[in-house]
């Protein structure tokens, strides 16, 4: 059974990232940064499917605009470090077209992300290369039901036996007692629900089609003695087709090559294996 390909990363001001420049260059358009004060924009290419912002029933509507949205997430998060936004990039099935390409993909960004609260920006590519795939932002700060943005964080205080929050009879200042998160979206286990989630949705297509399912779950935790390959990206699939021949993509053929030879000797075991229960049941 094939495993999806399934990236998370954060973007994040404190390591050089815009979220601004993501947008611009997934969308494959030109969008100005109010923080940078500078035009992103991306060569013109021609791989663009489907590009729509799904938001949450509560958000403003002008956050349809991307460069709207993301400059507001560039605006309300004022720490040099700060983080901006997920990343997710995930495979699609190279046998569906692109009809059903859109729709698994809004389906699937609807019931886990923007149900959630998140804002989302989703691209969908296909260059005809064998590699169609989807860039999804959103956003890691949640909005209140008015559609202002939230705290990320928020204060628990000591109460009086009342209701009312006690104060230090010292200072008279309110005694806080923790802080805790107001999503559960930087919770790890997230990473397997969203992967999982993917692959089911994939499932409900390919099943409708006819087609081979596909699992979230890596060789070793199928109890495959396979190994995986490493990402390639358009750009090491480019190089290949001009006979340019990537450490990256030297080392996936290594890797299926040792694969096949795994798999001939596993067949090999089990003609063996059979061959021997069929001369013991002749005897």
């Amino acid at each position: 059974m094939q495993v999806i390909t399934f990236h998370l990363e954060v973007i994040s001001r404190g390591k050089g990232r815009s979220i601004v420049q993501l947008a611009a260059y997934c969308a494959r358009e030109k969008i100005f940064s109010d923080y940078e004060q500078r035009f992103y924009s991306t060569n013109k290419k021609n791989d663009l499917v489907f590009e729509k912002v799904m938001l949450p029933d509560h958000a403003p509507k002008h956050f349809l605009n991307r460069g709207v949205l993301w400059n507001e997430v560039e605006r309300v998060e004022k720490f040099r470090n700060s983080r901006l936004a997920r990343s997710f990039y995930y495979s699609l099935p190279r046998c569906l077209n692109n009809n059903a390409y859109i729709d698994m993909t809004q389906h699937y960004i609807q019931n886990y992300f923007v149900n959630r609260g998140m804002c989302a920006d989703v691209f969908i590519h296909d260059k005809g290369d064998g590699n169609p795939h989807v860039h999804t932002l959103v956003t890691t700060r949640s909005l209140d039901s008015n559609g202002q943005w939230e705290n990320k964080r928020k204060r628990i205080y000591l109460l009086n036996p009342d209701g009312t929050i006690a104060c230090d009879p010292e200072t008279y200042k309110h005694i806080h007692v923790d802080t805790i998160k107001v999503t559960d979206w930087d919770d790890r286990n997230n990473v397997e629900i969203w992967r999982k989630g993917w692959a089911e949705v994939c499932n409900m297509e390919l099943e409708h089609a006819g087609f081979e399912r596909v699992t979230h779950m890596s060789y070793a935790r199928q109890g495959l003695d396979k190994e995986p390959t490493k990402h390639e990206g358009h750009i090491v699939r480019e190089l290949a087709k001009r006979e340019v021949m990537t450490d990256r993509y030297i080392e996936n053929k290594i890797i299926k090559e040792r694969n096949h030879e795994r798999e001939m000797l596993r067949i090999q075991r089990e003609l063996d294996l059979n061959y021997d229960y069929s001369m013991q049941r002749s005897r």
